[in-house]
């Protein structure tokens, strides 16, 4: 199971019910990349602009890290718009390992 870290930064209340929903959207991020070692999520609150940024970087193995930043005035609408690009990072990433993979598998046969 891959390591989870959310930190909520500029807040004077913390927000539990914010932390949750970020641990279960970065749970539901691990669940479908088992290769991700930790994932790290770094929620900031502007009062004053009433804006939210959520930074979400995933770890890989072979030390490859993903990130993804946003910005929203929703609280939980920026916490899956940074979960899904960091998403889309990571299958971009699969894919084309699993290409370099088919490349390298086809040089050694015998066909070519």
């Amino acid at each position: 199971m891959a390591s989870i870290e959310i930190t909520m930064r500029h807040s004077d209340v913390r927000i539990e019910a914010l932390k949750d929903y970020a641990q279960m959207r970065m749970e539901k991020l691990c669940k479908s990349f088992p290769k991700v070692t930790k994932v790290t999520c770094v929620i900031d609150i502007d009062v004053k602009k009433h804006m939210y940024m959520a930074d979400v970087v995933a770890n890989r193995l072979g030390a490859t890290a993903v990130g993804a930043k946003e910005f929203s005035e929703s609280s939980k609408s920026v916490i899956d718009a940074a979960a899904a690009r960091a998403e889309r990072q990571l299958l971009r990433m699969r894919v084309k390992a699993r290409k370099g993979n088919v490349r390298a598998a086809r040089k050694g046969s015998v066909r070519n």
